[in-house]
């Protein structure tokens, strides 16, 4: 019994010594890559650099392979303000010892650039991004040392850019693409911003379901390690990106990985010293284990699934909501001096489009509710100013056939249809509210024009009526009609 006592207290011992020694090591990464010796890391710099050569050296002494035979820092170029720029990832493995599995793929990566200097104040970046950097270190050290039970390789990646535009991660998915590797990813995982689980309360996971039963299978690995964590099916927020971004949109599973936005992000107070490095720890335990389950489980599946704001601009199906704000004003064709001044129109409601396969043609119908207001000349004495203000408030269906080019930049269109409105109210403010001649069913032809990125879409729409407001023949007035509009398709799955 004593035996048994003493064995256990030993082992007891190792675990919370070697939780101390890891706890050492992150602070020891995190105060030199959050140092004011390298002043912020911006992306590109030599400051960046020496960051890298850290990481390095932290592979090396610990066995870590690089992924390609050229070494571990892979250089590539990106395009700034016009300015052909160089930056540095650095990416390293651990192989997988299943010969049937071994050339499948687990990623894990953390970007380790960060703001430089501004306005003579160094952006340290201690939990943006160093934090993420120190725990993937840490990470691929416990995966090497676990090594025999990785079926699947596991490559640890620490990108260069991100602060600039995601460039490191896009550079090495383009670069897996080409080389006919991407689908052999059957996970990737973001660590960014992970030092403040303390003040945060919680580790959040986004994308858990892009795996087939990823949240369970986390969930159930954090309970035993004793992490809160949050989780959530997708990324959505339009806002902000991480370096889940490039392999997402290549098909790939993706998980984003943080404590949240509790530290102070993006300003010069994100210094080593507030960071919670038992949190850390304990983050990058669960990350070991969770990558290690992943390699080992020869049935772990991607759901197929991504989040909308990773899918392809071009869906089979797109619905959102839509607001157009522009000015209406009255045509004559018969009488062009008295045509009546622009005032203030406005439409709100859904847009709904079908894209075909050949995905630069759809159909796309938006029903609107809105108002519209106009100046009515006086047309006994058209050259006189003492217009009135005539209104019209009704419900719009425009229908238009959609011609799309879907770019890196956003996906740009034009369309052309008709429209159709059911006028409920209509006529001249404070002089006549409603006609009693008011013609209730109008139309006309319709096009737009516009762009989209990431489920934002900004347009630009023509309406011109072909019939007359009035079922009086004395009023041949038309409704010509612009806007801007400003849609959102992204919540909707």
């Amino acid at each position: 019994m004593k035996k048994i006592l003493a064995i256990t207290m030993f082992c007891v011992c190792s675990v919370g010594l070697m939780a101390q020694t890891q706890q050492k090591r992150l602070e020891q990464h995190l105060y030199y890559l959050a140092s004011d010796t390298l002043r912020g890391r911006f992306a590109g710099s030599e400051d960046a650099m020496k960051a890298a050569e850290y990481i390095v050296k932290q592979y090396e002494e610990m066995g870590v392979e690089p992924f390609y035979e050229s070494g571990y820092i892979q250089s590539f170029t990106n395009t700034l303000i016009g300015d052909r720029m160089t930056f540095n990832n650095v990416i390293a493995c651990i192989p997988g010892a299943d010969p049937a599995l071994k050339d499948e793929y687990v990623i894990i990566g953390a970007h380790y650039d960060h703001l430089g200097v501004k306005n003579g104040k160094v952006y340290n970046g201690a939990d943006d991004n160093a934090s993420g950097t120190a725990a993937v270190i840490e990470i691929a050290r416990q995966l090497k040392a676990r090594q025999s039970e990785l079926k699947r390789s596991v490559i640890i990646v620490n990108f260069d850019g991100e602060e600039l535009g995601l460039f490191g991660s896009n550079a090495f998915a383009q670069r897996l693409s080409k080389e006919k590797k991407i689908k052999k990813v059957c996970l990737m995982m973001s660590i960014d911003m992970v030092g403040w689980y303390r003040q945060s309360g919680k580790l959040i996971v986004e994308g858990t379901g892009t795996i087939d039963d990823g949240k369970k299978k986390m969930k159930e690995l954090a309970e035993l390690l004793g992490i809160n964590l949050k989780t959530k099916k997708f990324e959505r927020s339009v806002m902000t990106a991480t370096d889940t971004e490039g392999f997402a949109k290549k098909g790939v599973a993706t998980l984003a990985v943080t404590t949240g936005l509790k530290s102070p992000y993006h300003k010069p107070e994100d210094d080593a010293d507030l960071i919670d490095y038992k949190g850390l720890s304990d983050i990058s335990d669960y990350i070991t284990r969770w990558t290690t389950q992943v390699s080992s489980d020869e049935l772990f599946r991607p759901s197929g699934r991504v989040a909308k704001k990773h899918q392809s601009q071009v869906q089979p199906f797109d619905l959102g909501v839509n607001v157009e704000l522009g000015g209406s004003r009255l045509h004559y064709p018969y009488r062009v001096a008295v045509d009546g001044r622009s005032r203030f129109a406005w439409n709100a409601g859904l847009t709904a489009q079908v894209n075909f396969k050949c995905k630069w043609l759809g159909l796309k119908l938006t029903p609107m509710y809105g108002w519209s207001f106009a100046k009515y000349p006086d047309l006994t004495n058209p050259l006189e100013n003492k217009a009135m203000t005539y209104y019209q408030e009704g419900f719009t269906l425009p229908v238009y056939v959609v011609f799309q080019l879907n770019t890196d930049y956003g996906l740009f269109h034009a369309g052309v249809g008709a429209y159709y409105t059911r006028v409920f109210k209509g006529g001249l403010k404070k002089v006549d509210p409603v006609w009693g001649y008011l013609n209730r069913n109008q139309f006309g032809i319709a096009w737009d024009l516009g762009s989209r990125y990431h489920g934002f879409d900004i347009s630009v729409y023509f309406r011109y009526q072909l019939n007359s407001i009035a079922s009086d023949s004395t009023v041949p007035a038309h409704l010509r009609n612009f806007y801007a509009g400003l849609g959102l398709t992204y919540f909707f799955f």
